[in-house]
């Protein structure tokens, strides 16, 4: 009978010694890079971010990031050469820049909560062809979309303000942006030879240049 309990015991302790589930860390405190897949998952729930930047040879799905609604600093994207289409569907605010540079294979950005940005760069990134930023409302620095020689369409439907320069160059390709909203930009600058002129003149009389 001795010999049965302590066996029945020594059973009972090694079930109270089984692990816990994992705890689920909080979010990191500083700019995140995402490189890899692991890093995605890692990132997955956090709703504000310090800084982040996404620059990897990997194929990754940025769209993972679904609770992430505010970067307090900047929002890098690139140098990449294997993500295709970057969708943030809902960040609502970047507090410092937002720069797209140097994606390889990059067809789509599409932001389509974003209200506010420090600035925005999209620049070098030879096969996109579509930038959707359709509510974003005020950028407190300049706007510069340049170098991209397959850009067709830029949604910008709610933008009112852009507080330094608005640029479009190096976009041969563009046929339509959508800026109705547009009213006032410290200066603008237009070369997209395919842009429709009535669109063009639009875009320059928000800095009183037409």
């Amino acid at each position: 009978m001795a010999h049965a309990t302590w066996a029945a015991l020594v059973v009972l302790t090694g079930c109270g010694a089984a692990p816990a589930s994992p705890v689920v860390p909080g979010c990191p405190d500083g700019v995140m890079l995402i490189a890899t897949r692991g890093d995605l998952v890692r990132l997955a729930g956090c709703g504000t971010l310090r800084g982040l930047t996404v620059r990897s040879g990997a194929t990754l799905d940025v769209s993972a990031l679904r609770a992430l609604t505010t970067i307090t600093g900047d929002l890098v994207i690139g140098p990449t050469v294997a993500i295709e289409d970057v969708h943030l569907g809902e960040l609502r605010a970047v507090g410092g820049a937002i720069r797209v540079v140097g994606n390889g294979l990059l067809r789509r950005l599409h932001l389509p909560r974003l209200e506010r940005a420090g600035a925005v760069m999209i620049d070098g990134n030879p096969v996109v062809t579509a930038i959707a930023l359709p509510r974003l409302r005020t950028v407190h620095g300049a706007l510069r979309i340049t170098d991209n020689a397959a850009l067709e369409v830029i949604d910008l439907a709610a933008l009112a303000s852009v507080d330094q320069e608005l640029v479009l160059t190096g976009v041969p390709s563009l046929s339509l942006v959508e800026a109705e909203q547009l009213q006032r930009a410290a200066a603008v600058r237009v070369d997209a030879p395919g842009l429709p002129s009535d669109i063009a003149d639009r875009l320059l009389r928000a800095a009183g240049t037409r």
